[in-house]
């Protein structure tokens, strides 16, 4: 349920003030007024019980009302008020003043102006009334109540009645109905309550207006801190009232000061940022439960593509040989800093630091840092394979010199045209020699650049451009090669240029010896380019990664290595196939 609003709850909280308030009064007037009117009917019931009790003591004009100290004034005994007359003369008398009479002597009822006389005997005993016992006790009493006789509020006033002539001592009493106070107090409390309904309207329209301005301020006030929240630190706050300009002048100074703190802090992550992911390890903040908090973008480009924080290692592609020493080292707290080497997916050769440390709540957390070793590992390999290589393809070329060379040493002297062709032997070989290291330095190179991340990117146009200058000048009586070039776009693969480059001169050498005149085919393609070589079929029967003495091996392993193929083609052509490089803002070489 949605919380009301200020402005009405101010009014609410005002309306009720108000109306509890004005009950206070209300109620305080009223019994004010209530008290004034029963007063006044009091003292109008004691008028008439005093009227009444003069006439039956002490007035002369009346028989039995005589003063009976005089006797001359005494009327006679047969004209006094008696006891059986009492009844009718009470009534006379109330109906004139507008009041009830009782005469009550030993607790009995004896006369009731409301109840004739036979009657009066069934009423019960007066002796307990608060206005009886008063009257007997000091002489007077009176009380307001409700009447069991005639079933009506009324005020009574009782008087002691004593030594009255041909009567029992007893209590006279007089009883005025409430009805007219009742009456005056209805109209006085409806206009009482009408001025409190007009009181409480107009309080509350009152109330509205620093309601309504403080709801303004408010909302201002909201407004400015909310900004704040969503990174505007340049707004500020301006209010009117007086009370609220220490508050402005604060949001002010605090926002000024908050927009430098985070000014600061944003450089100072930002500076963190870009050292951690210009270093070229992967570096992760493992929490407790061996789940990665954070990682640097080295990791994720180590790794590959997908989500890696709040991730386990073993749902990550750093595997369960990681997940499994992470987990041991953060179970044990006397585990220390290590060193561990990894084989990840995709062939990829990791060295991992594992260094534990404490946060501020004592809990065990670790900081992993990747280092990818593919590359040299690769390279360990490949200066192996080299070396093998060098010995096997330079041995039997270095042998064949030596030994021409000491045959032309020995027979010099002798035989000068036998050394002479002994010593146009070692050339030979010499040259042969020179091509054998030439294949071995592109495959050294071929090697050294698939194993890098990203190999480089090659103009293959510009490279088979350069092989034909190159191949006419290494074969002058051959005729000069020509080349076809289909399709459009940029003919770039991803490849050692100048291995490359070597590949194509040993084709084209292979075309020249055939004796072939159809032009060089460089074609591009969806799947790749494609470049023709006639007359040099030959070059793809020897499998891929066998070198030869001859340099037949090279195109197929040097090719291997970037994903190339040789295949067969028709009439004795040599097809060779690379793969597109993908699209990048860097020149090729």
């Amino acid at each position: 349920m949605q919380r009301p609003s200020l402005q009405v709850r101010t009014l609410f909280l005002s309306l009720t003030a108000f109306f509890f308030l004005l009950c206070l009064v209300f109620w305080f007037f009223i019994r004010q007024t209530e008290g004034l009117l029963v007063e006044d009917a009091t003292n109008q019931a004691t008028s008439k019980l005093e009227l009444v009790l003069w006439l039956l003591r002490a007035a002369p004009d009346r028989p039995g009302l005589a003063d009976r100290n005089d006797p001359a004034a005494q009327p006679a005994p047969s004209d006094r008020i008696t006891l059986e007359g009492l009844p009718d003369w009470a009534a006379d008398m109330g109906r004139h003043l507008g009041a009830r009479i009782t005469y009550i002597a030993g607790g009995k009822v004896l006369a009731d102006t409301e109840v004739p006389g036979p009657e009066t005997a069934e009423l019960e005993d007066h002796a307990g009334r608060p206005e009886v016992v008063a009257a007997l006790a000091s002489g007077f009493g009176t009380d307001v109540r409700h009447s069991r006789t005639t079933g009506r509020q009324t005020v009574y006033a009782a008087m002691r009645a004593d030594n009255l002539p041909g009567l029992p001592d007893g209590v006279l009493r007089v009883a005025v109905p409430y009805h007219a106070v009742t009456r005056d107090l209805a109209r006085f409390r409806g206009v009482i309550l009408g001025a409190l309904g007009i009181v409480l309207l107009c309080g509350g329209f009152l109330s509205l207006l620093p309601a309504r301005s403080l709801t303004g301020t408010i909302k201002e006030l909201t407004l400015a801190i909310k900004a704040l929240g969503d990174g505007d630190y340049e707004r500020r706050l301006y209010l009117s009232d007086r009370e609220f300009s220490g508050l402005a002048e604060a949001y002010n100074a605090m926002a000024e000061r908050v927009g430098k703190n985070v000014a600061a802090i944003e450089g100072q992550r930002n500076r963190h940022a870009a050292v951690l992911d210009g270093l070229d390890e992967g570096l992760a903040v493992l929490c407790p439960d061996g789940r990665i908090g954070s990682h640097n973008a080295p990791l994720a480009r180590l790794v590959g593509s997908g989500e890696l924080d709040g991730r386990l290692p073993i749902e990550t592609p750093l595997g369960p040989a990681v997940h499994a020493e992470v987990a041991a080292m953060l179970h044990d707290p006397q585990a220390k800093a290590a060193t561990r080497r990894f084989t990840l997916a995709g062939d990829r050769d990791v060295e991992a630091n594992l260094v534990p440390f404490t946060d501020q709540d004592g809990r065990r957390r670790l900081i992993l840092t990747l280092r990818d070793i593919t590359g040299q590992n690769r390279m360990e390999a490949n200066i192996r394979d080299f070396v093998r290589e060098a010995s096997h393809r330079l041995r039997t070329p270095l042998t064949k010199i030596a030994g021409y060379l000491d045959m032309a040493r020995g027979t010099l002297s002798r035989d000068p045209a036998r050394a002479g062709t002994a010593i146009d032997a070692a050339l030979r070989f010499s040259r042969e020699m020179e091509d054998a290291v030439a294949d071995l330095m592109a495959m050294a190179a071929a090697r050294f650049s698939a194993s890098m991340d990203r190999p480089p990117r090659t103009d293959v146009r510009r490279i088979l451009e350069n092989a034909l200058r190159e191949a006419a000048v290494r074969c002058p009586e051959a005729a000069p090669p020509r080349l076809t070039v289909q399709g459009d776009g940029d003919f770039v693969a991803e490849v050692e240029p100048n291995g490359l480059g070597r590949v194509f001169v040993l084709c084209l050498e292979r075309t020249a010896a055939s004796g072939d005149d159809r032009p060089v085919v460089l074609s591009r393609r969806d799947d790749g380019l494609g470049i023709e070589f006639p007359g040099a079929q030959g070059l793809a029967s020897p499998a891929a990664g066998q070198v030869q003495g001859d340099g037949t091996g090279l195109p197929a392993d040097f090719l291997a290595a970037y994903g190339g193929t040789l295949v067969p083609g028709d009439n004795g052509a040599l097809l060779i196939r690379l793969p597109l490089a993908p699209a990048s803002g860097s020149e090729p070489a």
